[in-house]
């Protein structure tokens, strides 16, 4: 099995979840060049939850399977705040669902849908201010692009992307020395 190349897109893509900075990141796994994730995933997902992280296939489609990699407590309240509801209330979600209920919607709006369910960012923890931004906007006219697409807070967005930066950029250093995602989560 290729840990070794899990473990360094995990890195990549979803450091700040790993280190607690980040509600969830969403993750794309070939299915070509890692036709064995399911296995992995089961391999990992013990050990990530006592740690406080899940991961969710989101969407298994033709080419690539989309893994939400989260952290529950934190994605929990952050959806339970009355603008995000109100947006994914709007989209179809069922009121007051549970993360698992909110899942499954998910997963039939990727698999209806011919472009990104663009409440996509709500479960990444992207400003609502964003979100709506981008909603509206189409995605143009943004004030900053980087790990979102930012139409509100530009200053609060950059210090929030060097945040990210740094929990890359460690945990990357990490794994280069040797260590496992498991030994760099648990700061053992």
């Amino acid at each position: 099995m290729n840990y070794e190349k899990f473990e360094m897109v995990l890195s990549y893509h979803c450091s700040p979840v790993l280190m607690g900075e980040k509600q969830a990141n969403l993750v794309s796994f070939s299915k070509e060049k890692m036709p064995e994730l399911l296995d992995i995933i089961k391999v990992y997902e013990e050990k990530l939850a006592a740690e406080g992280i899940e991961m969710e296939v989101i969407c298994g489609c033709r080419k690539h399977y989309l893994v939400l990699v989260y952290r529950r407590d934190m994605l929990v309240d952050y959806l339970r705040q009355p603008e995000a509801k109100e947006i994914l209330t709007e989209d179809g979600y069922p009121e007051n669902a549970e993360l698992q209920e909110m899942f499954s919607y998910l997963k039939r709006r990727f698999e209806q849908q011919k472009e990104f369910p663009h409440e996509i960012g709500l479960f990444l923890g992207y400003p609502i201010e964003d979100v709506r931004g981008f909603r509206i906007n189409g995605g143009s006219g943004c004030k900053l692009c980087g790990y979102w697409k930012v139409y509100g807070d530009v200053e609060k967005a950059k210090v929030q992307f060097e945040v990210y930066d740094r929990c890359r950029a460690f945990v990357s250093e990490q794994l280069r020395q040797g260590y496992s995602i498991l030994q760099v989560v648990s700061g053992k």
